[in-house]
């Protein structure tokens, strides 16, 4: 490595008992105990190291830190640090740039530069409201920005691809970073350097989980999601260098992943090189991923099981044909039940994705949505609320039309009462609604016994109960702290 300034690559402290999600545009707090590795902290740091930046990385929200252990962490183990890269998302802006804040007043060098989707949407606004940041990184190619400014830290408006400072009132934007058009380019994510005994969520088999990433952006053009908004075109990464990864990541003594592709399964022949390969390098490692309803069939169901798959994610969001339509969703009712139930019969288990109150929501569309939940086979749901995040259409749609109540960023949580009101539906209507239809599906008798039956070892079970007293108390018990 060359003589590079102390480089540390942030995930900050959680700002929910459960910690947060940042990765890629996740925005909110986790309802139970879900601990996703950062996939973008760790690609970041791995793309530094092999462009000869050495640097450190914390994932403190999943080691459940706070600001104070942070600064321990750094002195004890970096003595100073020159440069920091912070992850951050709309609902914990406020908290990551009081983060930044702390480090500049502890290390008084330091830069520190904010990356994720809010600082793309709004850089120069994020930077005059946070003090704690001192640059801000637009552009959707993160790890290269990241370099730009390693390279150029003594002149840092050469940089490529921010919003920076100058002196205390003045906002500079850099020229773009180019299009990166191969993702093998970004070599690994840096594993090796996680906490991999803090991973964890309610749908693993199998422990230490970390979470690899096969194509970037999605197929779809969902006008309340970050992907379609901030990242454009899918990139896809060679399968062989898929695989090798896999190979990496099973031999540093992990036994799960999480595919974090938005559409796993979108190109059939791509997705068999991959799965073939995991059989015939008898990788040993079982997976997640996610995927649109249109994208399966019962073949390559059968061959993602033979590869190690136990659960599929699949986007529903709502059963009415207007809301539908009106998020450009692309999926019907009939697709997703036909998609659910073809994951079931081959074995695997099947997580739906579902949200109440985008544009054309109304008290008979979300009773129909939960009518829906109660008559198919799904493993997992999600029912959470629509939160409009600013550089998507929706939030400028929701902006435009008048709904939005405040842009208080940390209030803007699918997990929390919704920031809006529609004329003829409050927001507190559709908070109450999905709490409850959380309540009906997951305290169904059947349903109970149904993923009793399914535990196959002892880490599962911890999961699940470990889960569904984290569900108790967010859901029955109104404690959501």
């Amino acid at each position: 490595m060359k003589n590079s300034p102390k480089i540390l690559v942030l995930e900050p402290p959680a700002t929910s008992i459960h910690g947060n999600q940042r990765i890629y545009g996740g925005n909110g707090s986790n309802k139970s105990d879900f601990r996703k590795a950062p996939l973008d902290v760790m690609w970041m740091s791995g793309y530094l190291r092999t462009n000869e930046f050495d640097n450190e990385l914390l994932d403190a929200n999943n080691a459940r830190m706070n600001a104070e252990s942070v600064i321990d962490w750094v002195q004890a183990r970096m003595g100073s640090v020159d440069l920091v890269f912070m992850s951050t998302s709309t609902s914990t802006i406020y908290k990551d740039a009081q983060m930044g804040a702390m480090l500049k007043s502890t290390f008084p060098n330091v830069m520190v530069v904010a990356f994720g989707t809010q600082v793309m949407a709004l850089p120069e606004e994020t930077l005059r409201e946070s003090p704690g940041f001192d640059v801000a990184i637009y552009s959707n190619e993160w790890e290269q920005a990241a370099l730009s400014v390693a390279k150029n830290l003594g002149s840092i408006g050469s940089a490529d691809g921010i919003v920076y400072r100058i002196g205390t009132s003045e906002l500079r934007r850099t020229p773009p970073i180019p299009v990166l058009h191969n993702l093998d380019d970004l070599g690994f994510p840096a594993h090796d350097k996680l906490m991999k005994e803090n991973y964890r969520d309610p749908t693993m088999r199998r422990y230490p989980k970390t979470m690899v990433q096969a194509s970037r952006a999605c197929i779809a053009k969902c006008n309340f999601c970050c992907q379609p908004a901030f990242f454009g075109n899918v990139l896809k990464r060679t399968p062989e260098h898929v695989l090798d990864e896999l190979e990496w990541v099973q031999s540093l003594g992990f036994k799960e992943v999480y595919f974090n592709d938005a559409t796993f399964t979108f190109d059939h022949d791509w997705n068999r090189a991959i799965f073939q390969g995991m059989i015939d390098r008898k990788i040993d490692l079982v997976w997640f991923c996610t995927t649109r309803a249109h994208c399966l069939t019962p073949e390559i169901v059968k061959l993602m099981k033979q590869a190690g798959c136990h659960t599929i994610g699949v986007g529903m969001e709502s059963v009415d044909d207007q809301v539908l339509r009106n998020i450009k969703k692309g999926v019907t009712r009939d697709t997703v039940r036909k998609a659910i139930n073809m994951i079931r019969a081959e074995g695997v288990d099947a997580l739906l994705f579902c949200v109440l109150g985008f544009l054309g929501e109304t008290k008979q569309s979300m009773k129909e949505t939960l009518k829906f939940l109660m008559t198919i086979p799904a493993s997992f749901i999600t029912l959470g609320i629509a939160a409009p995040v600013p550089g998507t259409p929706f939030f400028d749609e929701m902006d435009k039309a008048g709904y939005l109540k405040h842009k208080q960023w940390d209030l803007y949580d699918p997990l929390l009462e919704p920031v809006f009101d529609y004329p003829e539906l409050k927001g507190v209507e559709i908070f109450e609604t999905a709490a409850y239809g959380l309540r009906k599906f997951y305290l169904r008798p059947s349903y109970i016994l149904d993923r009793v039956k399914a535990i196959r070892s002892p880490r599962q079970f911890y999961s699940y109960v470990t889960n569904f007293f984290g569900f108790m108390r967010r859901y029955v018990f109104r404690n959501v702290s």
